[in-house]
């Protein structure tokens, strides 16, 4: 029965989003991905990982397909203003669009993003999937060398941003990671957390794990994927007796 359902949703997100007929074929995931967590709407998280999908060839249909995807969240939030796993759908939208924007829409997003998680957490602080953006978030941050990071906090309306650190980036996501170890993403960002504070050696073995797991949607074979090459990068690193420095 759930799998007629995803079949009928797929059949009106083709209407919005152009999902090829291949989508039911295994494009995108029939059954729902292990990020999938309670009442997350079944049109967004197909939206989003049809969106990874059609990224590959064609980036700027994957930022149409999450800009959709966007108001189909906000839609189901309304009314629903407690629903863990609605509050969670918009802001997984938000957090793939703050990763893939640049400028404005980028900072606009992640100051949205911060504050979907803000509402989430305050709901169910152990929420693995939120601690796990917020974790993402705090490091990306982090990540915008310190001019662009001060422009996007102070010019571009991302003020909610300045607090962000690598150590609550850490928190967060080693929570996440051993909270919902099935989610490939959890470990792949810890690693990169690793990576990016020097600590190339506690990077390994997330890496390792994630390159061990059998995965099937887009979202996850992309996670798998960047997961090798930066576990080729570190091997070569940590052989060459190097570390990357903390910023």
């Amino acid at each position: 029965m759930k799998r007629k359902k995803i079949a009928a949703v797929l059949a009106v997100v083709s209407a919005v989003a152009a999902v090829p007929a291949s989508a039911q074929d295994g494009t995108i995931p029939m059954d729902k991905p292990a990020w999938v967590v309670g009442d997350v709407p079944d049109t967004v998280w197909i939206l989003m990982e049809h969106a990874v999908a059609v990224g590959v060839d064609d980036e700027d249909r994957m930022k149409e397909v999450l800009k959709e995807a966007e108001g189909f969240a906000r839609a189901a939030v309304v009314g629903h203003e407690e629903s863990v796993g609605r509050r969670f759908a918009l802001a997984a939208v938000l957090g793939m669009r703050a990763d893939r924007e640049g400028g404005r829409t980028k900072v606009r997003a992640a100051s949205a993003l911060y504050e979907e998680l803000d509402v989430v957490l305050a709901i169910d602080p152990e929420h693995a999937q939120a601690n796990y953006m917020m974790g993402r978030l705090h490091a990306g941050v982090r990540r915008m060398n310190g001019v662009t990071r001060w422009i996007a906090t102070n010019l571009l309306g991302g003020d909610v941003l300045k607090s962000a650190s690598w150590e609550e980036a850490e928190r967060y996501l080693v929570f996440a990671a051993a909270r919902a170890p099935e989610v490939p993403d959890h470990h792949l960002q810890l690693a990169r957390v690793y990576k990016d504070t020097g600590r190339p050696e506690l990077a390994i073995p997330p890496l390792e794990y994630v390159l061990s797991m059998d995965l099937d949607s887009p979202m996850e074979r992309e996670a798998q994927r960047e997961a090798l090459e930066v576990h080729q990068e570190l091997s070569a690193q940590i052989a060459g007796g190097g570390n990357a420095p903390k910023s």
